[in-house]
Order: C-alpha cells, then sequence, then structure tokens
C-alpha cells in the first residue's frame, strides 16, 4: 500500500478512490508526506469515520443518525473542492463515490416543459469521464467539465459548472431538469421546476453540501459535435515582446467569442499556452479569424495534477471590460502572471458569454456575474510539504492580494467571483460568490426551511456565517452541534454491532 500511494500521490483518478483523501493535500492537514522521509500522520481535518454510501437507504440512514447524535457530517464524492469543504476533522463523512448508476431517458417528460429527447440520470459518484465514455456509445455529449476525474452531480454541478461547451450551451447546471435528493430530515425528496420548486432554484447554483444530499441529477444531452480547436505554447523572447503578445490576443478576444470560440489560457513567465476549442465551427472561418493574429506574431516559435498544496483566487470579468478596455486588461494580465520559481500560474478561461449570458437561463440560483461575464480568470500558488505555517500564511495573503489587481478593472461594482475556484479566505464571499446579499438572503432562507437545525454546513456556503469558524458551534440556539463526542459515538457503534 505504501509502495502505490508514493506512486500514484499525484494520480487524481486514485485520490478520488480513497475515502479520505483531498485532491489538494493541503486540505488534508494530516502533516503525512511522500517528500519528507521523517514525516509523521496525525489524522488532520481527515474524517474519523465514514459510510461508504452505494443506496438511499445509507444515505437516509447516515443523515438519520448524525443529526440524533449532533454530529459534524460532510459530504464527498472525488474531493476536487478547493475551499476542502467536503472534509473536517472529528467528523463523519457520507462518501457517495459508489453510486455510479447511469440511465439514459429517451424521453423524458418534464414537469413545466415538453418532453426533453435523450435525458440522462446521472448517479451522485459518476465521474465526468464515465459519462463521457457512455454518452459515445449514443454519439451524445453533455455539458460537463474539463477534468474527468470530478464527479458529475456534486459540488461542481450545484455551483454553476463551466465547460468547454458552456458558451455553446450554457453552464452545466443550466441543463439540469430535476434532482433526486435526501433531505436533513432523512426524507427522499424528488426536486424539480414542479416539486419542491424552491428547494430546485437552491441546488442550481447556490453551492454543494448545503441544502440537501443529491442522490442523481437529470440533465439533458446534446448530439456530440465536432470540435474545431488549437493548442499553441508561446514563449516570448524578452517581457517587451511578451508584453505585446498579451495586448494583441486580449484584442482578439472578442472576435473569438462573437464566432463562438471557448478557450484555456495559462501564463508563466514569458510562456502562454492557448487552448482553443469551436464547437461545429468553420475551419475555413478559423484560419482566417487566427491567421491575423499569427501575422502580428511571425517571430515566435511552438513548443511542445493533483497531490499537491495549493489555492487560488478568482473573479468573473464582464464583457463590456473586454471589449472597452483591452489595453488595461493585458497589463493586469501581465501584472499577475504567474512565476515559476514560486510557483504560481494565471489562467484565462473564456468559458462564459455566449449561451451562458442567455437570459432563459437565468431562473436559477447561479451567481449572476456568470451572465455578464466572458472570462474567468484565476490565480493559483502551490507550495512544497516543506513549507512552514509561516510560510503558507504568507502564501494564503499573497493569494488575496493577487486577486485584488482584477478587482482594479471594475468602475462601478465588485466583480464575482466563481465559488468554486475561489479564495477560501475571500472577505465579502456572500456577495462575490452569489452575486449580491438580496441573492444570500433568498438562497438562506431556503437553507433555514429545509436544513433548520444546520446539519449540511461547509465553510464559505450558505449559511455558514450563523457558525463559529470551525463550524463546530452555532452562533446562536437555533442550530445544534456536538451533543456527544465522536469518539464516544464510534463506541456506542462498536458495541451495537455485537
Amino acid at each position: 500500500m505504501c509502495n502505490q500511494t508514493v506512486t500514484q500521490w499525484r494520480n487524481s483518478s486514485w485520490r478520488s478512490g480513497q475515502v479520505g483523501a483531498m485532491q489538494y493535500h493541503n486540505w488534508e492537514n494530516s502533516s503525512c508526506s511522500i517528500f519528507k522521509i521523517n514525516s509523521s500522520c496525525s489524522q488532520g481535518s481527515i474524517p474519523v469515520i465514514a459510510v461508504n454510501a452505494t443506496w438511499p437507504e445509507h444515505v437516509q440512514m447516515t443523515i438519520k443518525y448524525a443529526a440524533s447524535n449532533n454530529l459534524r457530517l460532510v459530504i464527498k464524492s472525488t474531493g476536487h473542492d478547493v475551499f476542502g469543504r467536503s472534509t473536517a476533522g472529528g467528523s463523519l463523512l457520507l462518501w457517495l463515490h459508489h453510486m455510479k448508476n447511469k440511465t439514459l431517458i429517451e424521453q423524458f417528460s418534464s414537469c413545466n416543459a415538453s418532453s426533453v429527447l435523450n435525458a440522462v440520470r446521472l448517479g451522485a459518484g459518476v465521474q465526468w469521464s464515465e459519462v463521457y465514455k457512455w454518452l459515445a456509445l449514443y454519439n451524445l455529449t453533455v455539458i460537463g467539465g474539463i477534468c474527468g476525474s470530478v464527479s458529475a452531480v456534486g459540488g461542481y454541478l450545484q455551483g454553476g459548472g463551466h465547460s468547454p461547451l458552456s458558451r455553446w450551451k450554457g453552464l452545466a447546471v443550466d441543463q439540469v431538469l430535476e434532482y433526486d435528493v435526501v433531505t436533513a430530515n432523512g426524507q427522499r425528496q424528488t426536486v424539480n421546476a414542479c416539486q419542491n420548486s424552491n428547494l430546485f432554484w437552491a441546488l442550481r447554483g447556490g453551492g454543494g453540501g448545503t441544502y440537501a444530499i443529491v442522490l442523481s441529477a437529470v440533465v439533458r444531452t446534446y448530439p456530440t459535435p465536432y470540435i474545431v480547436s488549437i493548442i499553441q505554447n508561446i514563449k516570448a523572447p524578452n517581457e517587451t515582446r511578451y508584453a505585446r503578445l498579451i495586448r494583441d490576443f486580449v484584442r482578439l478576444l472578442p472576435s473569438l467569442a462573437d464566432i463562438g470560440w471557448s478557450g484555456y489560457l495559462s501564463m508563466v513567465d514569458t510562456n502562454i499556452l492557448i487552448t482553443l476549442l469551436w464547437p461545429n465551427g468553420n475551419f475555413d472561418v478559423a484560419n482566417a479569424t487566427l491567421n491575423d493574429f499569427a501575422n502580428q506574431n511571425t517571430d515566435f516559435e511552438s513548443a511542445n495534477p493533483t497531490g499537491i498544496n495549493g489555492l487560488v483566487s478568482s473573479r468573473l470579468i464582464p464583457e463590456k471590460i473586454i471589449r472597452n478596455k483591452p489595453n488595461d486588461v493585458a497589463q493586469v494580465f501581465l501584472q499577475m502572471k504567474g512565476q515559476s520559481k514560486i510557483p504560481s500560474n494565471l489562467f484565462i478561461y473564456l468559458v462564459a458569454g455566449g449561451q451562458v449570458s442567455n437570459t432563459s437561463n437565468t431562473n436559477n440560483s447561479v451567481n449572476p456575474a456568470w451572465r455578464s461575464a466572458l472570462l474567468h480568470v484565476y490565480y493559483a500558488r502551490l507550495w512544497s510539504d516543506e513549507a512552514s505555517v509561516f510560510e503558507q500564511e504568507m502564501i494564503a495573503k499573497h493569494i488575496s492580494c493577487q486577486v485584488k489587481i482584477l478587482d482594479a478593472l471594475s468602475d462601478d461594482s465588485k466583480l464575482g467571483s466563481y465559488m468554486n475556484e475561489a479564495d477560501p479566505n475571500e472577505p465579502d464571499w456572500q456577495e462575490r460568490f452569489f452575486g449580491s446579499q438580496i441573492m444570500y438572503d433568498r438562497l438562506k432562507s431556503i437553507k433555514q426551511k429545509v436544513d433548520p437545525l444546520g446539519l449540511f454546513v461547509c465553510r464559505s456556503c450558505v449559511g455558514s456565517d450563523d457558525w463559529t469558524e470551525d463550524l463546530n458551534c452555532p452562533k446562536s440556539s437555533n442550530s445544534v452541534r456536538s451533543g456527544f463526542p465522536l469518539t464516544f459515538v464510534l463506541i456506542q457503534m462498536f458495541l451495537l454491532a455485537y
């Protein structure tokens, strides 16, 4: 097992299959390290015990048990959360990873619309790579994540879910037709636009691990498009030439968006890695659009993880800023670019605009900043296991400072932030993650109705501001927690087994 751990440490698929593992190692907080020979291991933030739920009844019984014993409950499928929201020290883990059912519904009868052809019901543990491979047999696809090991219907979906195809058909959560859930009272419920409609609204963008346990979701599929794509890694000879390159590319972004391209860029030192995709694109038009950029930059040559410690901070950049202030945007990107010596990276995702901005998609709780944005931009910083606590604190402060550079682009209002890829220390998270105090208050009202005792609580999630920083104690008497120490409960469970 030790040899396997060393070999697979940074394999996201392997980590997703380990009950206590997180994709970002720092959230385990266990002091274990394969890179430090003499490191000792503690329980850290890894839950004390887990229930490997494979049937809805397992979920219902776990919820009732946790509630009746006032236990801290966390929910996890694959552990990709960059906030560490699916783990907590001294907690009981509800592990949904093995709920792998997938069903193709040739004609799904939606309660408020005509029948939807070829919808799919995906279980809580199904991962995007499994979905894509399965649907390819039917020449179908879904609007899903670029990382195949991510759970399809967990925090990714419930928090919004951007995709290489989101500009083509909208965010992943815009595709949800129905949920099958277990609420905090242990009851199984069908949730859609007609049944439990307020909960349906909240689960479509208001964040995971907050309102109910999602057993499965029904989502739309689409005939698989052909993709016109380009991947290029460009290295500039010096900073001056790099600045011109970035300026030219930012000026090109509106033209790419108008045609239908999506894209992923990363900036480190004087390198830029560009990946562009155009669903059902026109190859001749694609060449013509990109030739102007190439002709202005003929002096370049093309060049050909998980299990890490990392933090990110992000902002959603409105389309009007990209169109009206391209030079300012380019300058900000140059200020924020990653550095290999730190190490850090600036990621620029062209995944908004297009159908993400379609106003017919707005009957959900997705951060409204998505509807006016063109880019999702985030800065990532990594560190080694040898970093001291002081160094890690400095890195966290650096992350928070870097995103303020992006804030300078906005003249009139706060820029939004995508909650699934954001700074866990964001001071104004209620507004940044959920769009406005009005949106947050509506979500919190729903939360209080469906989970009045606060069984589902996680960092910077709706309702977490009613709890102490460690999320173990309510600030008021409205919620209950920690009636018995978990060690006592574990002894009780052991005795009941005999």
